[in-house]
């Protein structure tokens, strides 16, 4: 999401795709005809091609870390961020896609520091008030989760987005406020890869076969039948949150709970659990 913009997921989180260096130009395109065609490990693929074209591309860096994100590869798509902020600290919606991808990695910390910094770069950036409101939300900040969203719905232009923000706030009449408030527009994680999805650095066969293709190693720990672990069932849990996917966003938590190990994974899984059944 930068320069020219192209909507695709949520309700307004862009997808980036700049004018960029010529020789880095037809893996981009490729890249963001896969992309929308919800081919992300394809996507990735060929953004890696740019990078590898053009290392100081920032529009390379941060479509392949949406399209990272997307594949629930979130310390990969962090990673990715990290350089696009290297060469070019300026940008805000970095920062924002950022801050979206560490709140899905649990990091409300680091999160809330990336929406500050969008919406010091840009005052009236309506959708990182909103975010850092949630994320605040989500770390028991209550009163300046609301603050913020309060801020966010003063600044926002649109009357559509003004309207959801007021109503995932709980700030219509006879609404209640959900545990984190529900972005105006979606982060960049989404559900899982298909099992045997291989990663963005191997060559990949064309999408037509990736159901067919097998896993390349056993699954490290229990999966569903759609072969998606814990990890990316939580990871797609918070996606739907802040989609305001609520009834979805229980389910894969549910299911995440019933395939956890770790002790404290688990816990933390109970905790946000907890959130999202008493948020009515």
């Amino acid at each position: 999401m930068m320069r020219k913009t192209l909507t695709t997921v949520g309700l307004g989180c862009a997808f980036a795709l700049a004018a960029g260096c010529t020789t880095a130009r037809v893996p981009l395109d490729r890249g963001l005809a896969y992309y929308q065609e919800g081919n992300y490990s394809f996507a990735a693929a060929e953004f890696s091609e740019a990078v590898r074209q053009d290392p100081r591309s920032v529009d390379a860096h941060v479509n392949r870390a949406v399209a990272r994100a997307r594949l629930g590869r979130l310390n990969a798509a962090i990673d990715d961020y990290n350089r696009a902020i290297q060469l070019d600290s300026d940008d805000p919606v970095i920062y924002f896609n950022r801050g979206n991808a560490l709140v899905a990695a649990g990091q409300y910390g680091p999160a809330a520091d990336d929406f500050t910094r969008a919406v010091q770069l840009s005052p009236t950036f309506a959708r990182a008030w909103f975010n850092r409101g949630s994320t605040r939300a989500l770390a028991g900040q209550t009163e300046a989760a609301m603050t913020d969203w309060g801020h966010a719905i003063d600044v926002e232009s649109d009357p559509w987005a003004r309207a959801a923000m007021r109503r995932s706030a709980g700030l219509e009449p006879g609404a209640a406020p959900t545990a984190a408030g529900v972005p105006t527009t979606a982060a960049t994680v989404a559900p899982p890869p298909p099992p045997g999805m291989a990663t963005d650095a191997v060559p990949l066969p064309p999408p037509a076969t990736l159901a067919a293709t097998p896993p390349t190693a056993p699954a490290a720990s229990p999966t569903t039948p759609e072969g998606i672990d814990a990890r990316a069932l939580a990871t797609r849990a918070i996606s739907r949150h802040l989609d305001g996917d609520r009834a979805g966003a229980l389910q894969d938590l549910r299911a995440a709970m019933d395939l956890e190990r770790d002790a404290g994974r688990r816990a933390s899984l109970e905790q946000l659990l907890r959130m999202l059944e008493t948020a009515r």
